[in-house]
C-alpha cells in the first residue's frame, strides 16, 4: 500500500494517510530503512490487522532502497 506520512511524534509514533483515504497508524520499530521519517514523505507500506485494527508495518520511504530480501 502507498501514503504520505501524516503526522509523527518524537517517541516515535506516527499516522500514515493510506492511498485509499484510510489513516493508519505505526511506530518507529515498523519503519524499515533507517531515515527519520517526517510529515509529507511518501512511504510504501503492509498493513497488518489486530482485533479488526489496521497498522503499518515494513514502512520504506518511496524511492529509497530496502534490504527485505537479504541484501542482494
Amino acid at each position: 500500500m502507498t501514503g504520505m506520512v501524516k503526522k509523527i511524534d518524537v517517541q516515535g509514533f506516527g499516522i500514515i494517510d493510506g492511498a485509499d483515504g484510510s489513516k493508519v497508524p505505526f511506530i518507529l520499530s515498523d519503519v524499515r530503512n533507517r531515515r527519520v521519517l517526517e510529515p509529507g514523505q511518501k512511504v510504501i507500506f503492509s498493513v497488518r490487522r489486530v482485533k479488526a485494527q489496521a497498522f503499518a508495518e515494513n514502512v520504506v520511504v518511496m524511492g529509497e532502497r530496502h534490504n527485505w530480501c537479504g541484501g542482494k
